[in-house]
This record gives structure tokens, sequence and C-alpha cells, in this order.
């Protein structure tokens, strides 16, 4: 545990960030926004990180598509090149956001199967993000892009799939889930008005839409209460039940008043009633009246004037308006027509921008021009596309994997170059001491055979005797000397290794310690006339071990005596150490001969050494980096300037893993 001083402003406006993106991230609809445009404001002039700062661009982003003035095809470019830079950048939260932002705009030029792929896509990033909640929102939201669609059987479907789990969805998400399976209800109704097969569906939509009443009161969910209500009229007007269908108007305007975006669908509401208990030519007008109302009010929603022709078509039939009523169809063909025609021309343009095929927009023309071939030429256009597509990916299928099987080749060659620099290494490094060990046995064994034959000619004299004696001393220093190399040599080959069983954890004073090792380092430095200085805290209590740090700071120094001063009696060390972004990072730099840019990239292989032979084995900095990467969970990185200085990081987490330096 690192006992800490109070958090920074800088690091509580870094906490406060995230907070602020989590709440952007719970957003369920883009509209939903705009209530968090000062949000947006704020997080804009706080000091984000990468992928913070990439998350709060694409939210923005997010923003203007719910916005339908704002030129689709700039913010489809837009999101497409945010997207393909989190990507690359590894940032998943912001991919997801830019996801996001994607399908809005893909919905609103109708490019519906690409959005409901961009929600999937999304959905997936924040699974492996841990963030189940938001990935099943995000699910969710597939509901609009669905019905938006007119795929109303899977959008059922889809509903009792998610709706299978009630466990893994919120209460909005589950009011909301229940909202949408009963509008694919609704419409899978109106598509069999009058007809027998229209009963299960309507059934099932008054059902779910009392649901969501009851959810929404239960769990105060104002907006869903006022949709809820709003659709239980509707349904009732539709199926002619004008009893319910006032009770719930009432309680409408009773609980939310009469200003609202509710206004032109009650007034349908109160037509359709006036269509079952009124005199009927009065009835037939209004309803006339208010569909040219409609007609000519183009901020009205679509499927308001389906509904009103649905109700012309359907009353024309049964008072002998035929006229009328085929008007009705008539306008109703026309409006699917120029949903067609709007569909065909936002591909061609969005084709044309994204892809750069100037053809796609000639051929999309063409196609406007000639309506009885529009559905078939948009169909093979699509065919064309997919294979595209498939080949494309198939390419790089095989493109990646060759590149894999020469990334497994060149580690492999790697991996074999490393093995041989460290059995060559071990073997230089062996040799001398052995060679020493065996040369000196061999003078012994020399000697004790001339003792033995001394002895047996009964011809030994007492200065052959101290001659002997001396020689097998010298001898066994030598054997001992060489020994002890040997396992100067294994204890610092098995430092590569270290595990944390080999020390127990303990709490310690990083400051003090590096204290105590200046002043026991006090006479080498003072021999060299070279000059350490420390910059630390008061105090710095880590739960590590300390072992293990004063094996990696003795290696650095050593590594600064053999190499960064080897020609020089003078120099200067400095050691500073301090906190940043939850991690201490020390800072150790001299101002020695420095190394070479070409020899950077090999400093931390085992046996890598300028001076093989001479001072050095090679073996300091590779323990350094096993100690801190492998024991304490750390980073290290090595900078340096030939002729100048050497600076090594050092990197220790302050909530590491089990093993690490905590």
């Amino acid at each position: 545990m690192l006992w800490r001083q109070p958090m920074s402003e800088s690091e509580v406006q870094v906490d406060d960030a995230e907070a602020q993106l989590q709440t952007l991230r719970e957003c369920l609809m883009a509209h939903e926004l705009v209530h968090f445009t000062s949000t947006l404001q704020q997080l804009s002039t706080c000091e984000l990180n990468a992928s913070q700062a990439l998350e709060l661009s694409a939210f923005q982003l997010l923003q203007r598509a719910a916005d339908v003035n704002q030129p689709a095809d700039d913010i489809l470019i837009a999101a497409r090149d945010l997207q393909v830079q989190a990507q690359t950048a590894q940032h998943p939260l912001a991919q997801a956001a830019a996801l996001r932002a994607l399908h809005w705009v893909q919905m609103r030029i109708r490019l519906h199967h690409a959005a409901l792929d961009s929600l999937a896509k999304a959905a997936e990033l924040y699974e492996r993000c841990a963030l189940p909640a938001l990935a099943v929102q995000t699910r969710a939201a597939r509901c609009r892009v669905m019905l938006s669609a007119e795929m109303h059987e899977e959008l059922h479907a889809f509903c009792d799939d998610m709706l299978s789990q009630p466990e893994t969805l919120s209460p909005a998400i589950h009011t909301m889930l229940l909202d949408y399976s009963a509008s694919s209800s609704y419409y899978l109704a109106l598509e069999n008005i009058d007809r027998p097969e229209a009963e299960p569906h309507w059934r099932d939509c008054l059902l779910r839409r009392e649901q969501v009443l009851r959810m929404a009161r239960d769990h105060q969910l104002r907006s869903q209460e006022c949709l809820a209500l709003l659709n239980l009229t509707i349904v009732c007007a539709t199926r002619e039940q004008a009893d319910d269908c006032r009770h719930y108007m009432q309680q409408l305007h009773a609980e939310f008043g009469h200003e609202g975006y509710w206004e032109p669908w009650l007034q349908l509401c109160t037509v359709l009633m006036q269509c079952v208990e009124g005199e009927r030519e009065t009835a037939w007008q209004a309803l006339l009246d208010y569909d040219v109302w409609l007609e000519k009010d183009a901020l009205n929603s679509s499927r308001l004037r389906d509904i009103s022709l649905m109700a012309i078509r359907r009353y024309g039939r049964r008072w002998g308006h035929l006229e009328q009523a085929l008007q009705a169809c008539m306008a109703q063909v026309a409006n699917e027509r120029r949903h067609k025609r709007e569909l065909t021309n936002s591909l061609g343009a969005t084709l044309s921008a994204v892809m750069e095929r100037p053809q796609l927009l000639y051929q999309n023309a063409l196609l406007a021009q000639h309506g009885t071939v529009l559905e078939n030429s948009l169909m093979q256009r699509n065919q064309e596309l997919r294979q595209a597509h498939d080949q494309l990916e198939q390419k790089v299928r095989e493109r990646s994997a060759e590149l894999a099987q020469a990334l497994q080749s060149l580690m492999r060659q790697e991996k074999q170059l490393g093995l041989s620099r460290l059995v060559v290494g071990m073997a230089h490094e062996l040799n001398t001491p052995l060679g020493n060990a065996r040369v000196a046995a061999s003078a012994i064994t020399e000697r004790a055979a001339e003792l033995q034959h001394s002895l047996a000619d009964n011809t030994l004299r007492r200065s052959q005797l101290a001659g002997l004696l001396d020689s097998v001393t010298q001898g066994g220093d030598l054997v001992e000397r060489a020994l002890v190399h040997i396992s100067e040599l294994v204890e610092r080959f098995k430092g590569l290794s270290v595990h944390p069983s080999q020390e127990s954890s303990a709490y310690f004073d990083l400051s003090e310690r590096l204290h105590f090792f200046r002043n026991s380092w006090a006479r080498t430095l003072k021999s060299r006339s070279i000059r350490m200085t420390l910059v630390t805290p008061d105090v710095l209590w880590l739960n590590g071990y300390p072992g293990a740090c004063q094996i990696v700071f003795q290696h650095l120094l050593d590594n600064c005596m053999q190499h960064a001063f080897k020609e020089r009696h003078q120099g200067a060390i400095m050691v500073s150490v301090e906190t940043v972004e939850g991690a201490v990072l020390v800072r150790w730099e001299d101002d020695g001969c420095g190394i070479e840019a070409d020899q950077l990239a090999q400093v931390f292989d085992p046996f890598y050494t300028t001076q093989l032979g001479q001072t050095g084995m090679g073996l300091g900095l590779a323990s350094v980096h096993s100690i801190i990467v492998n024991l304490m969970r750390g980073e290290v990185t090595l900078e340096s300037t030939p002729g100048h200085s050497t600076r090594v990081l050092l990197r220790l987490p302050i909530q590491g893993g089990p093993t690490g330096c905590n």
C-alpha cells in the first residue's frame, strides 16, 4: 500500500471527467445528449488523455447526428474517420462511441443494416471493456433502427429474446423493450386491420402497453409514462374503443397538460372517436380535413399520416366513399415509392462521398428515373458490394495469415538469436575461471605425484616438501577464487528469473532506503569524485521487496561506475522520486559517456556488454529489467545521448498485482 498525499487538482479533474463521460455513455438515445450540452462544453475544457479526448469527440459528433439540419454525409465521413482512428489507437471506449454516432447517421439516411452492424460492434466493445450494462443498453438501441426499417416481425422476436432475461435489464431498458415490442404488434395489426389475423396482435399490443404504463409509474419514469398513455390512447382509438380512448386521454392531459408533441396524435384520436360515436358525414369530413392538414404540415410524423390514410381507407370502404378510399391507397403507395427513392438517393450519395465512386451516383440517378426497375437494380448493386466486400475480406485474411506466419518466423529467429547470445556469453564468462581451476588442479595433481614418488624412493627433502606444500596452497587458492567467481556468476544469472517467494513482502520507506544506499556508497563515490544528488519525498512507504530494490539500485550504480564513468575521474548522478498518475516514478540519470543509438535496443539482453571479458558480464541491466518487470510488475525505459548522459526510468505501480510493489 502507498500512503499518498491528497489528490491534486489535475487528478480530481481527471476523475471528474471520467464520471461525466460515463454519464454520456448511459444516454439511451442520441437526442438525450441535448440535455447534456453543458457537460460536453465542460469536458472540452478539461485535461483529458488521448482515449477520453477521442471519446468526447465521438459524443459531440453523436449530438450533431441527432440534429436533422446537420448534413448527413459530412457527419458520416467524420464518424467513420473517428472510428478508424480510435481502432488504430486501440481505444475501445472511444471506438464504441464513434460507432454509436455512425449508427445514428446511418439510420438517418436509411442504411438500416449498416446501423444494426455498427450497434452490434459497439455492444461487443463495451462487453470487452467489462461494461455489461452498456452492452445491453447498446443492443437494446437496435429496436429503434428495426422499427424505422419496418422490420416488425424481426423487432418483435428481438424484444422477446432480450425480455427473456429480465435480470440483465434496468427498469428503463425493460420498459423500452416492452414499448417497442408493443409497437411492432401495433403495426402488424394495422397490416391486417379488419381481418381475424389482426386480433392476436391487438391483444399483445394492448397487454404490453399496459405493462409499460405500470412499470413506468412504479419506477418514476415520467417520459415513458407519458408515452405509454399516448400509445394506449392511439391503440384504443384505432380499435374503436372510444370509452377506453377517452379514459387514457384524460389521464394524459391531467398528468402532462395540453402542450406537447402528443397533441397532433390526440387530435387524430379525437377524430377517430368521432367516427365511432358521431354523425357519419360530419366524422368523415373531419377525417378528410385532418388528413389535408397533415399533408400540408411537413413537421408531422410520416407514421401519423399512415394511420390517417389507414382510417380513410377503412371508413371509406365501410361508408361507401370508395373514391376517397382509393385515393388514400394511392397516397400510401406514393409514400412508399418516395421512401424507396429517398433510400436509393441516400445510398448513392453516401457511397460516392465515402468510397469515391462517382459511377454509383450516375447509376442511382438512372434508377430514380426508372422507378419500375428500382428494387431489382438496388439489389444487384448491393450484391456487387457484398462480393467486393467478401473479396476484400478474403484478401485481408490471406495477408493476415502471411503476416502472422512471417511474425512467428521472426520471433523464432529472435528467440534463437537471444538464446545463442545467452549461451555464448555464459560460456565465455565461465571459461576463464574454469580454465584457471583446471590449470591449478592439474598443477596440484602433478605435485602430488612428485611427492608420492619421492616418498616411495625415500628421497624426500625438507626443502622439496616445503616447495610442494607452497605450490599446493597456491593452487588451492586459485581453485577457490575460480569457484567463487563461478558462484557469483551463477547467482547473478539466477537474478534474471526472480520470483516473489525469494523474498517476503514487507513495508519499507523507499526514500529512507535510497538515502541509506547513498551513505553506504559514499566511500566508493568519493574515490571516483562522483557526486550523487537525491530528490525524494520525506516519506514514501511501499509494501514490496526492499532486498530486490537494493539489488536494482546496486546494479544501476555498478553500471555507472563500469560504463558511464569508465574513462573519467569525476561525474554526477541525479536520482529523483515522485508519484505520477498512480505510479511511483524513479529517475536515475548520470552525465557520463552515454550509449550509442545502435546499442540501446540490446542493453537489457543478458550478457550483452561492450566490455565482455574485461570488467562487465552484461547481466546488470538485464537483472534490473527482470526484477522491475517480472517481480514488481513495473516498467523500465532507458534514454541516452551519446557523449552526454543516460537516464533510466523505473515506473512502479501504486496498485499493482499481488506480487507487485504497491
